[in-house]
């Protein structure tokens, strides 16, 4: 029983001496995916605005071009298609966008290192 109480004493003494190592790491990470979603979303804002202006403008156009001639319902159709094929590859870039690399890498990689050093220690004293 003493040993096993030892082996929990020696974990936690590890882990409050690494604890103070996470903060910066934590920080780092938290600055980077922070920076990443900003520019990734004024980005996509302005060209978001800016196409869906433009697709509005050039679909009123088409359908005015179109209007006296025997095919005015067909570019009409061809039009809304078009806005249809628009959104779903929004959707399908979206998705993409979503599924990049996952946030806190660095802190990650320190708490997988820590916790195979951890198992480590434990198995010492275990021998």
């Amino acid at each position: 029983m003493f040993r096993r109480v030892h082996e929990v004493r020696s974990i936690l003494q590890y882990l409050r001496e690494r604890a103070p190592h996470y903060g910066p790491l934590a920080r780092d990470d938290l600055h980077k995916f922070r920076d990443e979603i900003v520019k990734a979303s004024v980005g996509a804002s302005i060209s978001a605005a800016a196409g869906l202006i433009f697709a509005c403008f050039l679909s009123v156009a088409v359908i005015v071009s179109a209007w006296d001639s025997p095919h005015r319902s067909a570019v009409a159709w061809a039009v809304c298609c078009g806005w249809g094929v628009l959104a779903l590859g929004g959707l399908w870039y979206a998705r993409k966008a979503i599924s990049g690399p996952p946030p806190f890498q660095l802190m990650a990689a320190a708490v997988a290192r820590d916790y195979t050093s951890l198992l480590e220690m434990a198995v010492r004293q275990e021998s």
